[in-house]
Parts: structure tokens; C-alpha cells; sequence
């Protein structure tokens, strides 16, 4: 503790050196203007005035502003990696404000002159983008463009990151999902829209990540990736902040379209993709708006098996054999108007966002250690669905202060659709059972029960290829396999930022200090309810329960090729199916002949389904301060201040076992956040920085870790209860970066990092009984003693001309992360990695692009890491490794018209979990090659 108390207090000493101040001479002349090509704005150029320190960069609108000159001559400097340096010589008078004429580069050419009509191919600008962006920044950050997320078939937000050195994503049905910086946990990282963090709404999870599936990549014009935070940007993010940023109003006539088809190679039918974007400006261009919108529908099949561990761990109780198929579609709004004033501007944004994903599933269980089989057939409607709503203000006071404002609210929905009607919108699954199959070669190890066992433990069954341990002769009889469960399993949550509140204002003391203190507030609420019902067939009153043979029976879709990536054959032996139609209306016409069996539900009155049932109020009210000193052409730095409460309130229930009775139960978390951070840039050449960043961010505990209540999962034999006590995770981060940018678009770098955590929170394992159910799962979240995580951030961008002028169209991106991490946890002897932390990360990609024509192959590696720890390393459960190989070109028929292909999953690529070791797996799904091919068109 004294270690990084003393690392605190170095940074705020070192920040409040900034803040001191010297008399201004007065200043009051500026240049304001903007820097374009022939395409659209450039953000990131550095303008700058030969023979002085002073200097200013464009922002995302490609604007800047000079001010706080003398009267006089100056020639300024325009740079922007690519393009040719450009000069302008200029006059100013005493207080003038000078607006320039638009300032248009033009591409270079090998031998440095001038192209007047800039060629520059798709893929190099935004690479150029990127490399500006990032080069200029006052942090450690990496910055993509609309044109470089468009140039890879990444139809998502967390799609559009996972290229960026260091940031990974989790996927879910092969698409992206969660958003994770530095291989660290998910949650440990903030992701968000233009700078505030979104409320989360997930059908599995209870955590503070956000699910970014819903919302679509067309819809973003910039990413921000920030590794070390500065103090004006919220500070509950250890590994990092990834900003996305929505398109805003265009400073001229803007009208694109965008439309393809395609298929997934394990899924029928055609899928497709429309996006419209259209904006201009009005009443003299004072008034700009935009309008995007985009759809996709795509279908989507997916094959599984999950093996799951009986009470000794490693044995095999039941084998689910898993076939998906489904529709997903995602829609995407987004609206935007601005308004400028004499001294400033008013501005609002809309944006919507939704994934609607209609499933069918079926699943042949084999119980193993209950001598029966079962085939369960499973419909749901998972609709995800975001909404936000923000009215900004930016407002000059003179040319050397800014006062920014922001109102937003936002709000996000997970909810199940009307399957099997309006009234049990639920996970609707109905299940037949066979009983007295006869398996053969299962072993009792001294278990009592009858499991299979893989290689790895002595059994027959390897990893992929473990046995259904029928006997060779079986086949599913439809007339013995009985009706045995209806399941309603249940989720809604809701979560809104009911208001989120933020100032800034920021006051350019001379042209070497700038001050900037704001404030935050946001006001959150969630709510989150869940049951897990059975319902029986009351056979007391209505005879036996149905089989399988009183409905219509096919083969389930896609049967025939079910897993055929594995050297086993599953499929020979499945049972016939019913519709799951036909099985939803036979319920609603039936349902008052089933009875709701409490005993095997989870449900709040008898205390199986309270870690999931609970209401959260919650307030976050921050304030900061900092400054940036240029110290000369060569020196910078940044430092300041955060301040951050969190007031956190959550009601749910505890069930006392004693009296065998639930009662309301609320927990307070609350706790002051004391959030220092330094930066310091040192640029050797034009060409050249080395950073340093010392900051010291956190994480707040998960919403479901809070709960005093516990939820038990039948499907997954798992009991989840929560920790009122937890406390916040902390972390003292060091940083450092050394980054080279080439002239002709490109860049070398090379980073260090290291993080210091204070009270890790971590889910613990241990096997255990709950209620009649033994070989239960108990998980429960813990804080650690402490951890830390080290790794290396390494990149390397360039096109090969410089091997020869022949190779000028080719070029290479290449990014690699390697990290390691400890942490101690109670019951474990050894040192164990930080959860959902990988070791390794990286990225290829191999390109070519000669302006009309571009191809792009790449590559993207995400390493193993511990999904939940046990209690020892053989109980530790993991994702795997996954290695996605993807697949882009284009042709530019005309100065409007673009035709392209993408291809995903080339290589079919697996999602992994497994026990202690790969031999040993708990979860294997494939999802097939998908693709689409398209025509982009500019109006």
C-alpha cells in the first residue's frame, strides 16, 4: 500500500508543477480555418508556425484555430503524413481573426513532387487517417477512420476494434460482442459513444460491459482507443477506454448508399445489407444535419457439443449434442443536427441501435448417469435494443476560452420476443425423454454415478470425438420418448442513464499552458428480472404425458451435416423432430394441463433465481482538473485530476434457509475514487515521440456481484451468488510508448506497460450441493489480495515501396501484445493469472491497393485465458485460443461507384472452452464461412 501510495502522490506532484502560471503578454489576433483533400476533411493535420513553438492540430471536423498572435507576418505549415507539406505566407492585424481559404493537399510522389490530382488508394487513407491521429495525440492513444473500419468486413462496433494493437473482443454466434483492451476482462475496460459509457442490458451477464453487436460499424465515423487515460475521461477503465464516435453533420451535400447480399455456409437462405447516409447543410450553412441508416439480416447456423463435469470434476455426466439455426437482424439509426452561432455551437444527436435474433435449437442430451436420453427443442427471440438521445453545446469566449456542455440520456434493453406468445416471452424449450438407452463404456469411479471420461483422464473418448456410448443397434423410438418439461426460462433487463450531465472549460492561458476543469454527473438505474419455470404434464388429471409421436416429425435443419468437422458421427442416431411451431401452439392450447413444478424452477419465492432478480440506483458525480504545458517544440506534458463518487444502491432478496422463506433485502456501496494521471511527450523529430503516462484507474464491481441472493442454473447444474462486500478494483498504471511515422503513410512502434491491482475481483469455483442437486458448481465473486499485469505492445504498418518502387501497391499491417499477470486467491497455493486475461494478442495483415483495385487478407489471434478459476489449475476453466482469418477486396468502377467482397471465418475457426486442458473440453461450436458482396455508391 505504501508503494502506490507513493506512486499517487509522485503523479499529483508532478501535476500541480503545471499549473503555475506567468503573466500573459497580450495576444489577441488568430487564424481559423480548414484542411481538406479532394475527398473530404483531414483530421489529425499539425499546423504550425515556422519559427515558433506554436502549433495547434484539426480536429475530427478538420478545423483549427491559432490564436493569441501578435500582429503580424507568419508563414504557416501544414503536415500530414502522405501528402506534401503545404506553405502559406499571411498577415494578420492587432486582434484580427483571420478565417482562411480551405486548405487542400495533394499526394507526393515517390521522387517527393506533387501530384495534383491525388490518387490515394482506400486503404492507404485510412491508414493515413489513423497514423495523423494518432502521431499528433496528447496520450497514449490509437485513432481509426470510418474509411479504415469500412475496408474490412467488420459489421459491428466491436468488430471495428480488434485489429487495433491490444484490443481484443469476445464473440458470440461467430459476430462480435465485448470489447476488451490489453487482454484484460471486459469489464475491466470502458466502452463507449461519444464519450459516455453506455448502459448494459445482456441475457447471460450481470457485468458493466457492454454488448456492442447491436450496434452497427456504418454508424461510426471515428474510434478512440485510449491505454492511459487523462483526467477529463471517465475513469472506470484498467485496461483502457474505447470511444466510438457517430457521424455528425457534414459540412457539405452528402448522399451515400450501400447495399450486398451474401450467405453463411452452414445456414440456408440469402442474407443483405442496406445503409443510406445523407446530410447538408442550410441557411447559409449555418444549419447542417445527417441521417444514417442501416439494416442487416442475415441467417446463421451454428454446430456444438458441451461436454458437461459431473461431481468429480472431470468425469462426463451428460454430452449435449447442439444444432442452431436462426435470423438475425440488426438495425441502426442515427440522426444528427448542428447549429452554428456566432460563437460557438448547438448540436443534438439521436441514435438507435437493435439486434432482433430469432433462434431455433435443438439439443439431443445424453444423460449419462440417468441411463435415459433426451431431445430438447428450443425457440427464443433475443432482442437487444439501445437507445440515446444528446444535446451538446461548444461556446467561445474570445479564441482563448471554451466552455463545452452535454445533456444525454440513454437506455438499453435486453427482452425475450412473444415465443411462445405475448404473455411467457421466455426461452421456450420443450423436452422428450427415452429412458433405459443402455449406454456402454461408462466407468463409476467410486462417483456413484455412471460418466465418460476422456483420454487426458484415463477414459476412451478423445477431446473430439467423444462418444454418444449408445449402444450400435439404438435408435429413438418417437412412441417411448415421452413428453417430460415445458421451460419458461425468463430474463428482462433494462438499464438508463436517466440523465448524464457534463461541462468542460478550457482556457488557453498563453501558447504553452492550457487549463481545463469540468465536471460529470450521471443518474443510473437497472432493473433485472429472472425465473427459470418447469411445468410438468399433469397426467393425475389428463393420462399420460404426449411423446414425440403425437406431432409431425422431420429431421432437424441441417442434420445431415451436423459437426461434420469432427471424425465421429453424431447424427446417424438423433431422433426425429417436431416443429417448434407446432410445438408453441400446442402449449398455448394445452397450458392449463401443466403444472408449474416450484421444486425444480428457479424461482424468487424459493430463493433459486435471487442473484438475478434485483433494482440498482446508482450516481457517478466527477470532478477534474488539468493542464497541458509545451514546454518547447520538443517537450510536452499533461497532467491533473479526477475526483469520482460512486453512490451505488441495490434491493433484491435473501433467502433464509432456516425458515424457508425470502425477504427483501437492500446492500450500499459507496466510495470515493481518487484519480491522479501524467503525461509526458518528448518529440525527437518531426517523425518521432516517446511517451510516458503514470495514471491510476478502477473498476467498479459488477451489478449481479452486488446481490445478496444466489441463482440457481438447472441447464448448467451452476449456482451464482453474489457479494454485497466487494470493493472496488484499483490500479496504478505505468506506460510507456516510442512511436516512428514514415513520410509515405506508416509507422513503427514499440510499448511498455505495467499495472499495479488492488483488490482484484475474481469468480470462484468449488463443486458443491444445493438443495437436492449435487456436483453443483457454486460460483461467487471474490476480491483478491492483489495482482499485476506487465506486457509489451509492438506495430509495424508500412507499404513496401521502400524494398522497390515495384512493391510501392503492397503493404503490411502487423501488431503483437504479449502479457503475463499474477494474482493471489483464498484456497490456492499457487499464483494464478488475472481472469479473462490472454497472453498474447496479434494481428496481420497483407494488402494491396493501387486506388482502383485493393485486397486485404487478414489475420487476428486472440490467446487462451481462465474463463473462472478453481481450486486447482486442473478446475480451471478456459476460452481458448481463437484465430479468425478474413478476407476483403474492392474495384472503384468510377469516381462514384465501388463494388466489393468480404468473406469471414475463412478457416472455420472454433470457439473453445475447456477444463485445466484443451484434451479435456467443455464447449466446442462451429460456425462456418460467411460472406457478402456489395455495391457502394456516392451521389
Amino acid at each position: 500500500m505504501m508503494k502506490r501510495n507513493a506512486i499517487a502522490t509522485a503523479i499529483l506532484l508532478s501535476s500541480s508543477m503545471l499549473f503555475v502560471t506567468q503573466n500573459a503578454v497580450a495576444q489577441n489576433a488568430a487564424f481559423i480555418g480548414t484542411v481538406q483533400d479532394n475527398q473530404s476533411q483531414l483530421s489529425g493535420a499539425l499546423i504550425s508556425i515556422v519559427g515558433t513553438d506554436k502549433s495547434t492540430v484539426t480536429n475530427y471536423q478538420g478545423q483549427f484555430e491559432l490564436p493569441q498572435l501578435d500582429a503580424g507576418n507568419y508563414q504557416l505549415k501544414v503536415t500530414y503524413l502522405g501528402y506534401q507539406p503545404y506553405f502559406i505566407d499571411l498577415t494578420v492585424g492587432e486582434g484580427e481573426i483571420k478565417k482562411l481559404q480551405t486548405i487542400t493537399l495533394f499526394a507526393a510522389k515517390n521522387d517527393n513532387t506533387i501530384e495534383e490530382v491525388v490518387a490515394i488508394g482506400q486503404i492507404q487513407r485510412g491508414e493515413m487517417a489513423a497514423a495523423n491521429n494518432q502521431k499528433n495525440a496528447k496520450s497514449i492513444k490509437n485513432i481509426i477512420s470510418a474509411d479504415g473500419i469500412g475496408k474490412l468486413p467488420d459489421r459491428n462496433a466491436a468488430e471495428a476494434v480488434q485489429r487495433i494493437p491490444g484490443v481484443s473482443i469476445e464473440r458470440d454466434q461467430g459476430e462480435g460482442r465485448f470489447v476488451a483492451v490489453r487482454g484484460l476482462p471486459a469489464q475491466w475496460s470502458s466502452a463507449s459513444i461519444n464519450g459516455d459509457r453506455l448502459p448494459t442490458a445482456e441475457e447471460e451477464t450481470t457485468s458493466r460491459a457492454t454488448a456492442f453487436d447491436f450496434f452497427p460499424s456504418e454508424l461510426i465515423e471515428f474510434v478512440e482507443v485510449s491505454k492511459a487515460l487523462t483526467p477529463d475521461m471517465e475513469g472506470d477503465a484498467i485496461g483502457g477506454n474505447v470511444n466510438f464516435i457517430t457521424k455528425k453533420a457534414p459540412d457539405d451535400f452528402v448522399f451515400n448508399t450501400n447495399f450486398a447480399i451474401g450467405q453463411n455456409e452452414l445456414a440456408g437462405g440469402t442474407n443483405y445489407s442496406a445503409n443510406v447516409l445523407y446530410g447538408d447543410r442550410l441557411l447559409d450553412d449555418k444549419l447542417g444535419f445527417l441521417i444514417n441508416a442501416t439494416a442487416w439480416q442475415r441467417d446463421w447456423a451454428t454446430d456444438n457439443f458441451e461436454p458437461r463435469r459431473g461431481n468429480d470434476g472431470i468425469g462426463i455426466y451428460r454430452l449435449e449434442l447442439r444444432d442452431y439455426t436462426g435470423t438475425r437482424e440488426t438495425y441502426g439509426l442515427n440522426g444528427a443536427v448542428e447549429y452554428q452561432l456566432d460563437q460557438g455551437t448547438l448540436s443534438a444527436t439521436a441514435m438507435y441501435g437493435t439486434l432482433i435474433d430469432d433462434e431455433t435449437h435443438y439439443k439431443h442430451r445424453m444423460r449419462f448417469d440417468k441411463d435415459r436420453a433426451e431431445v430438447q427443442h428450443i425457440r427464443n427471440e433475443l432482442i437487444t435494443e439501445m437507445t440515446g438521445f444528446e444535446f451538446a453545446g461548444e461556446h467561445y469566449f474570445g479564441y482563448d476560452k471554451t466552455l463545452n456542455w452535454k445533456l444525454s440520456s440513454y437506455e438499453n434493453e435486453f427482452r425475450y420476443g412473444n415465443t411462445p406468445n405475448g404473455e411467457d416471452n421466455s426461452y421456450f424449450v420443450v423436452r422428450f425423454d427415452q429412458k433405459n438407452v443402455g449406454y456402454q463404456g461408462l466407468e463409476d469411479r467410486n462417483t456413484g454415478k455412471n460418466y465418460a471420461y476422456n483420454t487426458i483422464d484415463g477414459g476412451n473418448d478423445p477431446w473430439n470425438a467423444i462418444s454418444n456410448h449408445l449402444p450400435s443397434d439404438f435408435s429413438f423410438d418417437p412412441a417411448k420418448t415421452q413428453l417430460s418439461w415445458v421451460e419458461l426460462y425468463k430474463v428482462y433487463v433494462n438499464e438508463k442513464d436517466k440523465i448524464v450531465a457534463s461541462t468542460d472549460f478550457e482556457w488557453l492561458l498563453d501558447n504553452d499552458i492550457t487549463l481545463k476543469i469540468g465536471a460529470k454527473y450521471r443518474d443510473k438505474e437497472r432493473v433485472a428480472r429472472f425465473s427459470d419455470e418447469f411445468y410438468a404434464w399433469d397426467e393425475v388429471n389428463y393420462g399420460p404425458a404426449p411423446t414425440l409421436n403425437d406431432f409431425a416429425l422431420s429431421d432437424q435443419p441441417g442434420r445431415s451435416d451436423y459437426l461434420n468437422e469432427l471424425a465421429i458421427d453424431y447424427q446417424s442416431q438423433f431422433s426425429q423432430v417436431a416443429s417448434t411451431d407446432d410445438l408453441a401452439q400446442f402449449w398455448n392450447a394445452n397450458k392449463n394441463k401443466f403444472t408449474l413444478d416450484k421444486s425444480e424452477s428457479a424461482l424468487i419465492e424459493n430463493g433459486g433465481a435471487l442473484g438475478r432478480n434485483f433494482d440498482v440506483n446508482e450516481q457517478h458525480t466527477s470532478l477534474y482538473g488539468m493542464a497541458t504545458y509545451i514546454i518547447n517544440s520538443q517537450w510536452e506534458m499533461l497532467g491533473g485530476l479526477r475526483l469520482t463518487q460512486t453512490d451505488t444502491n441495490v434491493d433484491g432478496y435473501i433467502y433464509l434457509a432456516d425458515e424457508v422463506r425470502v425477504v427483501p433485502s437492500s446492500a450500499k456501496n459507496d466510495y470515493l475514487s481518487v484519480l491522479p494521471a501524467l503525461h509526458v511527450t518528448y518529440h525527437s523529430t518531426e517523425q518521432t515521440n516517446y511517451r510516458l503516462a503514470l495514471t491510476r484507474s478502477f473498476s467498479r464491481p459488477d451489478f449481479g456481484s452486488l446481490t445478496p441472493g444466489a441463482t440457481y442454473l438447472e441447464a448448467d447444474n451452476e449456482l451464482v451468488t453474489g457479494n454485497p462486500e466487494l470493493e472496488p478494483t484499483y490500479s496504478n498504471n505505468i506506460d510507456f510508448m516510442a512511436e516512428h511515422f514514415f513520410e509515405r503513410v506508416g509507422l513503427v512502434s514499440a510499448g511498455l506497460f505495467y499495472k499495479d491491482i488492488s483488490d482484484p475481483i475474481f469468480q470462484s469455483s468449488a463443486i458443491g450441493d444445493f438443495a437436492s442437486n449435487s456436483g453443483v458448481n457454486i460460483i461467487r465473486p471474490e476480491n483478491g489480495d492483489s495482482a499485476w499485469l506487465a506486457g509489451i505492445e509492438m506495430a509495424f504498418n508500412r507499404d513496401l515501396g521502400f524494398v522497390t518502387t515495384a512493391l510501392e501497391n503492397f503493404g503490411v499491417m502487423a501488431n503483437a501484445t504479449f502479457m503475463d499477470s499474477q494474482m493471489s486467491i483464498p484456497n490456492r497455493a499457487d499464483k494464478v493469472a488475472i481472469p479473462r486475461q490472454a497472453d498474447n494478442l496479434y494481428n496481420f495483415t497483407l494488402y494491396y491497393d493501387d486506388t482502383f483495385f485493393t485486397a486485404r487478407i487478414a489475420i487476428n489471434y486472440k490467446g487462451e485465458y481462465i474463463e473462472e478459476h478453481g481450486s486447482d489449475p486442473q478446475s480451471d476453466s478456459y476460452y481458448g485460443d481463437n484465430t479468425s482469418v478474413d478476407f476483403t477486396t474492392s474495384y472503384q468502377l468510377n469516381d462514384n461507384a465501388l463494388v466489393y467482397l468480404e468473406l469471414n471465418n475463412l478457416t472455420n475457426e472454433p470457439l473453445k472452452y475447456y477444463l485445466g486442458d484443451e484434451s479435456r473440453p467443455l464447449q466446442v461450436e462451429y460456425y462456418g464461412v460467411r460472406g457478402m458482396v456489395g455495391i457502394n455508391y456516392q451521389f
